[in-house]
């Protein structure tokens, strides 16, 4: 991987933000300001310029972006900080909602992972994303919020997305990223069988209910696998898998969860992903729930992901665009074919399973 100085002054300022740690290549300053600019937008690609912005705290003032820019990543952050606590009323009105009409859904991911961050309030939010546990309560759920006047639109067919007061909500009722069919009993048992480590957490003047640390983890790089296979993934995502991995270490069983991996067929792709929380995210091996295996070989997955950006909108081999603004994906079959016998070595019968999935999901809705 070709070593710039803006991105190691990248990465480097997202572990200071990250850990609230110092940071760690003074050598690659001062940057340019075309230098910190390239930073500066790298950051808006993977959806980072909170965390980005807390490490800039740990500069001199002479190592700093210019006054111009810092002040436009400033305004970006307090953007952030108001979005959060916009979605977090959402969050507790629509938990308020649900619990009157008898549902207590499980919050997955977004705001559920933020809180597992040094700061909560720099982590930028995406869409709330909420779990119900039954095909009835799934169901029960859209009619609620069809009779309020609501619109859903189905994602997949498991998923429906829905627009609360301006804010996007996705609707599930399959938990995991998981599209090897032969392990669907074994998934609905793991699930059961943590019902009892299920977590809150307090939102207000209400509680959220979140799944078992242990779920958590398996669910969040579950999804991270998913959009790999598919266009690719923003590095916010891996701060998440990062934050479980240190919020949660004592508090699952690591051998259970390596047997987990073991069964999902992903574990090659673990220590891939292990690989890039360590070296590039600065996560402290031992908070890893075992240790590092194997030589380091996974820099060409962080230059994929370097490249596509959020969810791949960034890569412009796959993404058209009118007048800089994203406007469709192309090449979409050739780009997950590709993704296919990248990852068919490390995670087999994921890389198998979800073009047939995918291009079956897409032909079902369409």
């Amino acid at each position: 991987m070709v070593e710039k100085r803006e991105v190691c002054v990248f990465f480097s300022l997202l572990r200071a933000g990250l850990w609230n740690i110092p940071f760690d290549r003074m050598d690659c300053l001062p940057l340019s300001e075309t230098e910190w600019e390239a930073v500066y937008q790298c950051s808006l690609r993977h959806t980072v310029e909170g965390i980005l912005f807390d490490g800039i705290q740990q500069l001199d003032h002479l190592s700093r972006p210019s006054k111009p820019l810092l002040l436009k990543w400033m305004v970006r952050v307090e953007k952030i900080r108001q979005r959060n606590n916009w979605m977090n009323e959402a969050i507790r009105e629509q938990q308020l909602f649900f619990n009157q009409n008898g549902l207590n859904p499980i919050l997955l991911k977004g705001q559920g992972a933020a809180h597992c961050y040094v700061n909560p309030d720099r982590r930028i939010s995406g869409d709330i994303d909420w779990y119900f546990e039954t095909s009835a309560d799934y169901n029960k759920a859209s009619i609620l919020l069809e009779n309020i006047g609501l619109h859903l639109e189905l994602t997949t067919a498991y998923s429906t997305i829905y627009n609360w007061k301006g804010c996007q909500v996705d609707q599930h009722a399959r938990l995991f990223d998981i599209h090897n069919p032969f392990l669907k009993n074994y998934l609905s048992k793991l699930e059961c069988a943590q019902e009892g480590s299920k977590i809150t957490i307090s939102s207000g003047d209400s509680d959220v209910s979140l799944l078992s640390p242990l779920i958590q983890i398996v669910q969040t790089n579950a999804h991270i696998l998913k959009h790999l296979l598919s266009f690719g993934v923003g590095i916010r995502q891996l701060c998440d898998a990062a934050r479980l991995y240190y919020h949660y270490k004592n508090q699952f069983d690591p051998l259970m969860l390596k047997k987990i991996y073991q069964k999902l067929s992903i574990n090659r792709w673990i220590d891939l992903l292990h690989q890039l929380l360590v070296n590039f995210l600065g996560l402290p091996q031992d908070r890893l729930p075992f240790p590092l295996k194997g030589v380091d070989e996974a820099e060409w997955m962080m230059e994929d992901i370097l490249k596509a950006g959020n969810f791949g909108f960034y890569d412009n081999d796959h993404v058209k665009s009118q007048k800089g603004q994203l406007f469709e994906r192309k090449s979409a079959s050739k780009k997950i074919w590709n993704n296919f016998w990248k990852y068919l070595p490390y995670a087999p019968m994921e890389a198998i399973s979800f073009p047939v999935a995918h291009f079956f999901t897409k032909k079902l809705i369409s």
